[in-house]
């Protein structure tokens, strides 16, 4: 009896041990083994820059780099690589800046065996895939003849050069679950295929194959896929090792989080198949928003791996390097993903609630503006509700270049609006791990109705745009027509190239009253376009004569990424003027995009006579516009308190170290809702405070002057 419980115990034990590993390996598979990179991102880095970036992988426990592609072709076209290649038809590739890139597979190969790093080389992509997928044979066919070539050459400059780094081939076409539903359709997909696979292996240059397929829900069900897939490697010369790696199609909008599990249950069907044959996912890093692509946040990465974890063998990223990295992207994705990989979960602080939300209108338009919140490892972003939706996301820009972290924009646009409208808004900040803090309390804006004096009129204008981006008929700047994309080729844009100066000058018909100004720039720093260095505005009654009055400010200046920045600037009181001049100073050589100018004034027709109501609170409003250059308008109320008197008043600005800077009012008023213009022509930028003080009551606001 005491031996069997004896030996009870030990096998209670040994599965007990079992388990736990079984468990803990679960846990510790659940995590990037390798990222991709793609496109210009490293066709200029140095030694340095590479070890920087392969050593930030290594740290996150990656072992594998994919380099995607290294030859573009295309019928009829050169194909362009990035290597030197002796192929027919062939020149190296070049950046946008004319100059050709140097051995950037060498450079690759080089770095990874430095860092004791396996690479997968992307062999060749055309863009004719696109258009053509499995219907034309011949052109494919002929496809993979040529990457064959690319393959061989490919073998013979490095292999020998570095025979462990270079571990694997990556077949750069993306098959889906749309244009591959015919029998002849897949019977030529796996014929392409194996034409690249019996190369390889006749040439003895057979290495781990990978190739990533993608999906969208929309367009099919996952058993049909399934059923695709075997087709397909039934009659698929794969060798043990190779790799099936679909994307998970989150970032791109193909599957939501809650379809994972049913589309990789089924490629995972399909996968067991083919004995030998591996299935990783390909994991998106990032996610759409609006008109681009950014970072997710490590929380929704993180529930990636946990849903594909059962239907893996490993993972690879799409791509760390780029959305991840603390090269690329805020280091707060980074530092957020390390701590996951120590603790074996997501930190769970979430930031502090965002404070002194303030909102101004503007002209087809609502500008907010919020104190900065804080947090463990970071800020990653806000969200800006209206009326309980949530509306805009505004998120640490990625990084042009190797700089330090750019903090999320701490004010927001919302251009989607009515005018004589009350709004009410919100604002919740979130981390990296995705957290949330607390809503802050609303806010209500009213919006005003405005004219647009300047839409359809004539202008002329200093410098001729660039052909590809005309302005067709001088006429696409006051259409009333607005690009709705951040991207050069929206048809509204107007562009201009190596411009220092670039006056716009638009005749209104006859003098009115104009009071505010706006125009929109392009942010696009991809194909070089960038934004201004300031744009003035001047006015004049005889197209002779012009009078300087302000310099627009940006509604987004924080924004660093491909984005619409909506440039404005307020009078506190109407001029008259027939000519208004906008005069957009440039401070580089490269693009200059543009698209309408706008001139209003506040429609007063509709607004009607109220009665008079005497305020029964203290209050002191936010002043308008804020941010504001060079003045602003702060409205206060004194409370009638039962009796009819005058009370001493004082409202005095002070800068941020509490020095008063002006007094606006000092003197006895009776009850009543009261306005002043803050004059700061002569005061620098920054943050103030503004105090109103009348007996016991005082209240402090913030404002920020910006020039």
């Amino acid at each position: 009896m005491v031996k069997n419980t004896h030996y009870f115990k030990l096998i209670l034990l040994f599965a007990i041990l079992m388990i736990s590993k079984i468990i803990y390996a679960q846990a510790e598979n659940a995590a990037l083994d390798g990222s991709f990179i793609t496109g210009d991102l490293c066709y200029f880095w140095s030694d340095e820059r590479w070890q920087a970036e392969l050593s930030a992988l290594k740290n996150a426990g990656m072992q594998y780099v994919v380099i995607q592609a290294v030859a573009d072709s295309y019928p009829g076209r050169v194909t362009k690589t990035i290597y030197p290649s002796s192929l027919p038809n062939t020149e190296m590739a070049k950046g946008a800046n004319g100059i050709a890139y140097p051995d950037v597979v060498d450079a690759c190969l080089r770095n990874a065996e430095s860092a004791g790093m396996k690479v997968f080389i992307g062999i060749d992509f055309s863009d004719k895939w696109w258009d053509l997928y499995a219907n034309d044979s011949t052109w494919l066919y002929n496809q993979m003849d040529l990457d064959n070539n690319i393959c061989d050459e490919l073998w013979n400059n490095y292999k020998n050069k570095y025979p462990n780094t270079f571990y694997g081939w990556y077949w750069s076409y993306e098959v889906e679950n749309l244009h591959f539903q015919t029998n002849e359709q897949q019977k030529v997909l796996t014929n392409a295929m194996n034409k690249q696979l019996d190369h390889l292996t006749s040439t003895n240059k057979k290495l781990p194959f990978m190739w990533c397929p993608f999906m969208n829900s929309d367009l099919g069900e996952p058993e049909t896929y399934e059923t695709m897939w075997k087709n397909v490697f039934a009659g698929l010369h794969t060798t043990a090792g190779d790799i099936f790696c679909p994307q998970d199609c989150v970032g791109a909008g193909g599957l939501k989080l809650n379809e994972i599990a049913s589309w990789f249950s089924a490629l995972r069907r399909a996968v067991d198949t083919k004995p030998g044959l591996e299935m990783w996912a390909d994991v998106e890093t990032f996610e759409f928003y609006g008109s681009s692509f950014i970072s997710a946040t490590i929380g929704r990465v993180v529930s990636q791996l946990k849903i594909e974890q059962p239907y893996v063998d490993n993972y690879i990223s799409w791509e760390y390097t780029y959305y991840n990295s603390p090269y690329k992207a805020n280091t707060g994705f980074h530092n957020t993903y390390l701590d996951y990989l120590e603790n074996d979960s997501l930190e769970s602080l979430p930031p502090t609630t965002p404070s002194n939300l303030a909102g101004v209108s503007l002209p087809g338009s609502v500008v907010l503006n919020w104190d900065e919140s804080a947090d463990n490892i970071g800020v990653c972003g806000y969200n800006v509700y209206r009326n309980g939706e949530m509306i805009i996301k505004k998120q640490v820009p990625l990084k042009n270049s190797d700089t330090t972290d750019i903090a999320a924009s701490s004010s927001a646009v919302d251009a989607n609006i009515t005018p004589n409208t009350d709004y009410s808004y919100q604002i919740q900040a979130y981390d990296f791990a995705g957290n949330t803090s607390n809503l802050t309390l609303p806010i209500l804006v009213t919006t005003k109705n405005y004219e647009n004096l300047s839409l359809e009129s004539s202008y002329a204008i200093s410098n001729s745009p660039s052909d590809s981006y005309p302005d067709t008929g001088n006429k696409k700047l006051t259409d009333g027509k607005i690009a709705s994309h951040a991207y050069y080729a929206d048809p509204q844009w107007v562009g201009f190239v190596n411009v220092d100066t670039l006056n716009v000058v638009i005749d209104l018909g006859q003098n009115v009253q104009v009071q505010y100004f706006i125009t929109n720039y392009l942010l696009d720093p991809q194909p070089a376009v960038y934004l201004p260095e300031k744009i003035i505005v001047s006015v004049s009654t005889d197209n002779v004569t012009f009078s300087n009055i302000g310099i627009l400010l940006d509604s987004t200046p924080n924004e660093t990424s491909s984005s619409i920045h909506k440039y404005y600037y307020t009078l506190s009181n109407p001029v008259n003027a027939r000519f208004v001049e906008f005069s957009t100073i440039t401070s580089s050589s490269a693009w200059l995009f543009v698209d309408e100018y706008k001139v209003l004034s506040t429609i007063t027709s509709d607004i009607q006579e109220k009665s008079t109501v005497f305020p029964n609170e203290f209050n002191l409003e936010q002043n308008y516009p804020n941010p504001f250059n060079p003045s602003t308008i702060i409205k206060y109320s004194i409370p009638n308190v039962g009796t009819w008197h005058a009370s001493s008043v004082q409202l005095k600005v002070y800068d941020i170290l509490g020095r008063e800077v002006a007094t606006l009012v000092n003197k006895k008023q009776k009850p009543g809702n009261y306005e002043v213009i803050f004059d700061a022509e002569n005061i620098s930028s920054g943050v103030y405070l503004y105090r109103l003080q009348t007996g016991a009551n005082s209240k402090t606001r913030k404002m920020m002057l910006l020039k």
